[in-house]
């Protein structure tokens, strides 16, 4: 045994100690948000120069503190169609940085794969998302719901001189179908549905 073993040690049962006997236990709170998108385009850098059509479905389930104060980090994926000509999935991470109350950017990093038909072959590809909007914190449900628009870039790893950017619109599910449904559903029945 070397000498500074005995220190390794020590530093170790002070990092316990102070695990065990710290006076509050750190909470996650969990929100989950689905958003479809579309927007428009241009192929950059060595593809032939072309306006994109996209359509698309992203999410995250994002943990931090509760409230809109806080940063926030998680696991997000994304599902994106392409003028008929391309599918892509991809799936990486996703940041919440608060910089306005409800009004948050989100930053989502991603790596997937992209099924492709035409002049462009199929192949591995990396996402790189900026979104500044309307996204409040939730507080009686994990559900939060956003609105916001978007800059995205998709860079294809087998040849990184392809490259696309694209702008639009990301507008949540439960906007889309969800509330509608409620309110279709109330109407239907003639009351508010809690009653």
């Amino acid at each position: 045994m070397t000498r500074r073993a005995p220190s390794r040690v020590i530093g170790w049962a002070v990092v316990l100690a102070l695990l065990v006997l710290s006076p509050g236990a750190a909470k996650a709170e969990v929100q989950l948000s689905t958003r479809l998108f579309t927007g428009g385009g241009a192929a950059m850098g060595s593809m032939e120069r072309e306006f994109l059509f996209e359509l698309g479905f992203r999410g995250e389930l994002l943990f931090g503190a509760a409230g809109d104060w806080n940063f926030r980090l998680g696991p997000a994926f994304e599902l994106r169609e392409v003028d008929a000509d391309s599918f892509e999935f991809s799936a990486g991470v996703a940041g919440l940085l608060p910089v306005v109350r409800g009004w948050p950017i989100v930053l989502t990093a991603t790596a997937g794969y992209a099924l492709r038909r035409g002049s462009v072959d199929s192949g591995p590809i990396f996402v790189g998302t900026f979104a500044w909007g309307y996204r409040s914190y939730n507080y009686h449900s994990v559900y939060g719901l956003a609105l916001a628009p978007y800059v995205s870039t998709r860079v294809h790893l087998d040849d990184a001189s392809r490259w696309e950017l694209t702008f639009g619109l990301e507008v949540d599910l439960e906007a889309l179908v969800g509330i509608p449904y409620a309110f279709f559903r109330s109407l239907l029945r003639r009351g508010p549905p809690d009653e």
